[in-house]
């Protein structure tokens, strides 16, 4: 089944990289797949991910499924999923770096967070709680620059494996200090082996424009994030 998704996911690579991300890192898993569509359950069950392009096919699986959330990779099965009850979110660009050269690095001290940072983070994030950012900290994936010693912006990576989390506080910005956490970021992940992820929302220009600055690559077509009405 793992090689039938990948040769499906493949056939346009940026537009499913989260997906295919999650196959290769083992971190999903594969409820569905054939040459028409690929659907994965990934971080517990609680984010699914749909590619296909056989419309009735994919309508169908999440029917049948009932996902809590969904990434949805065909923009124009938006108005199907809030038919069953999804609130379908914003659009996002999806971008990839698919180099294998470490980016140059631009700032010397960039840690690993621990988990007495939880608080500090959480009232500056609001994608997630305390006890969520706790559990990624005792997992070992959220760094923080400092600046003379003063936490100045932190970043980390998603369950699912993608890239975020990016914030700088403000006496900080305009310093380099997100460039310099994202680099740092880039070359953890490519040392793991991985290819580093990320989504943007659409409009969000300058976080495009850091993006494409650092060298991702960008998909054509757009994804969302759509998660079950209550």
């Amino acid at each position: 089944m793992k090689e039938k998704a990948l040769a499906f996911l493949n056939k346009d690579y940026l537009l499913n990289v989260d997906m295919i991300e999650c196959i290769r890192r083992d971190i999903c898993q594969i409820v569905y797949a054939s040459d028409e569509a690929v659907l994965i359950a990934a971080d517990g069950g609680w984010v699914w991910m749909l590619s296909c392009e056989d419309r009735a096919l994919g309508l169908a699986l999440i029917r049948t499924h009932q996902p809590p959330w969904v990434v949805l990779h065909q923009m124009d099965m938006r108005e199907d999923l809030a038919g069953l009850g999804y609130r379908v979110g914003d659009e996002c660009w999806q971008g990839a770096y698919t180099k294998t050269t470490p980016m140059e690095e631009t700032l010397a001290d960039i840690r690993q967070l621990d988990r007495s940072y939880a608080k500090r983070i959480d009232e500056n994030y609001d994608l997630d709680d305390e006890e969520g950012i706790t559990a990624l900290l005792d997992e070992g994936i959220i760094c923080g620059a400092f600046v003379n010693g003063e936490l100045a912006g932190f970043m980390g990576r998603h369950p699912e494996g993608s890239l975020g989390m990016l914030f700088v506080f403000p006496q900080f910005r305009r310093l380099g200090i997100a460039e310099a956490l994202e680099r740092n970021y880039v070359n953890r992940e490519l040392a793991q082996g991985n290819v580093p992820y990320g989504q943007i929302f659409v409009g969000n220009e300058p976080s495009r424009r850091l993006q494409e600055k650092l060298g991702m690559d960008f998909s054509e077509k757009n994804i969302c994030w759509c998660g079950k009405s209550e």
